[in-house]
């Protein structure tokens, strides 16, 4: 999931991972009577595709960054909503169909799913908001009601573009794994014969994998403002989508008239990189340090600095049994929880958006129910499991499009890095940091996928002068905010706003980042709504978990 924010960015919005609270909705669209012929999309997933388009729009462009040649833009067509919508003015949905590779206008065509939010004031700006998720593979219509809320200052005066990227979504085909347990891919189970069995699918069907990248998608989001009618919109973009904005800037940055980013990958970020690895550390000991400074916190838990080696050396000398169960489901899976996977699990807890406030006390529940299990071999502990499995995670791997996870990493971020070397340069970094766990969904699929690189100069820096702001938090653990600020030096127009006590995705839990956010795409400048208090303090963490 990401450059650095593109894995689970599966947790970019949501933690928030966990404020993946941005629960994920599923409804499948029926096709229209009438709808055109020619080949259907394949749905690699278990909803039905959205209303089909008519035929797709010529085009020839350059990789890495596809830009269609001027011609008329696809018309939008109706489509129903999905229920669960936002409060205030009713939603209107819209099927876009696209060529699966702009280079050959007629390749097979796929259909995008839009949504859009009306203006709450009811006389919308002409420069909307458009939203880009993060993973890859997360929808932007996956969680409307979240995105409404966390965009509500925005939403006052402009429309809301929620569109789902290729492969994600309502958008067909969609690139989601049905069959996959979640659990695989949370907890780093995927294989070869897993990766096959998702895409295949979709090449048998006459698809090419490597069309289902940032790039491609850039040339959609281009080819959907003309189809909106819109002369220059403004940019939101969480985590994986920071790197598909640096791809729209490339392919039509005319048209984008600010851009916010929140949390944002790099192009050239993996998460095995030495300084994506060290923050998890980083973030660990910050936390520490902050406890001990609260006296509250420091008093709760006087033992909090060794939580994680003794947790570490209790799991590697005996992993412990575990059940979990899913909440929409009721199924149950039995797993064996060992350290490198609960290091995992810590490491995305703690840097996402506002989750390590309760880590001490999480540590320290799980450090006695360890304990506990010590005799039985089994971790019977509800809370400990929560931490383990959290309840919000399930419905977000349930609707992640994990098949464009893979597409996009294994095209774009594995040829970076030689992940042998990675995880031997991360080795003194356990036990907070087991290397050897990270990214082996990618050691298993991109050997089978075989997908050619992207061109080089994806990964060059965008020079641009469109007015940019970057929210970061110090205790991120998906994306470096190192990265933001090198990316902010080639956006000559950019500001930084850091936020001492929080991680990854600023905007799913920060007032303050929301109403900076909202007065710069009003103003393009950021004012005095910046200068809250709240951007230097550090977290203040709970010394009880809540009730359940």
């Amino acid at each position: 999931m990401d450059g650095g924010g593109r894995r689970l960015a599966v947790i970019g919005g949501a933690l928030a991972l966990c404020a993946l609270a941005g629960g994920f909705l599923g409804v499948g669209i029926d096709w229209l009577a009438g709808a055109p012929k020619g080949p259907p999309p394949v749905v690699i997933g278990e909803s039905p595709p959205p209303v089909a388009m008519p035929g797709a729009v010529p085009a020839a462009i350059p990789t890495p960054a596809p830009t269609p040649a001027p011609a008329p833009p696809p018309a939008l067509m109706e489509a129903p909503c999905p229920p669960g919508l936002p409060d205030g003015p009713a939603p209107r949905c819209h099927s876009l169909r696209v060529p699966s590779d702009w280079q050959r206008p007629d390749s097979l065509p796929l259909d995008l799913f839009v949504m859009v939010l009306p203006a709450l004031n009811g006389a919308p700006a002409a420069d909307p908001v458009v939203v880009l998720a993060g993973g890859p593979g997360q929808g932007g219509s996956d969680d409307p009601r979240g995105t409404a809320a966390m965009l509500a200052p925005m939403r006052a005066s402009r429309d809301i573009v929620l569109v789902d990227q290729r492969g994600t979504g309502r958008s067909a085909p969609s690139l989601r794994c049905p069959a996959l347990d979640p659990l695989r891919t949370w907890f780093g189970g995927v294989t070869a014969e897993d990766a096959v069995a998702c895409l295949d699918p979709l090449r048998r069907a006459g698809y090419r994998l490597e069309d289902f990248d940032s790039g491609q998608s850039a040339a959609d989001l281009r080819a959907l403002r003309g189809a909106l009618g819109v002369e220059r919109w403004n940019v939101v973009a969480t985590s994986y989508g920071g790197v598909l904005a640096q791809a729209l800037l490339r392919a039509d940055g005319a048209a984008v008239r600010s851009l916010v980013l929140n949390s944002p990958a790099a192009p050239d970020a993996t998460w095995l990189d030495l300084d994506r690895l060290t923050a998890i550390r980083q973030a660990h000991r910050r936390m520490v340090e902050d406890c001990a400074a609260q006296p509250d916190c420091a008093r709760a838990f006087p033992q909090l600095g060794q939580a994680v080696e003794r947790l570490s050396a209790a799991l590697e000398r005996r992993p412990l049994e575990l059940r979990l169960r899913h909440p929409a489901t009721g199924r149950e899976s039995d797993l064996q929880l060992n350290w490198p996977m609960l290091a995992t699990v810590l490491a995305l807890r703690l840097g996402s958006a506002d989750g390590m406030v309760v880590m001490p006390a999480l540590l320290d529940r799980l450090d006695r129910a360890v304990l506990r299990a010590g005799g039985t071999g089994r971790l019977e502990d509800a809370a400990a499991r929560a931490l383990v499995m959290p309840p919000g995670i399930w419905g977000v791997l349930d609707k992640l499009a994990y098949g464009l996870n893979l597409t996009v990493g294994c095209r774009e971020n594995r040829p970076r890095i030689d992940a042998a070397a990675a995880r031997r340069a991360a080795a003194d970094l356990r036990p907070h940091v087991v290397a050897d766990a990270v990214e082996t969904d990618y050691d298993a699929a991109c050997s089978v996928l075989k997908l050619p690189p992207v061109d080089e100069a994806f990964y060059r820096p965008v020079e641009s002068d469109v007015p940019a702001l970057i929210l970061t938090g110090a205790y991120d653990t998906f994306t470096v905010p190192a990265r933001a600020e090198a990316m902010r030096r080639s956006l000559h127009r950019a500001t930084s706003l850091s936020f001492r006590g929080l991680g990854h995705d600023v905007l799913g839990v920060s007032p303050c980042g929301r109403n900076a956010a909202a007065r710069f795409v009003e103003t393009l400048s950021v004012g005095d709504a910046g200068a809250c208090v709240e951007r230097l303090l550090p977290p203040t963490f709970a010394t009880r978990l809540p009730e359940r």
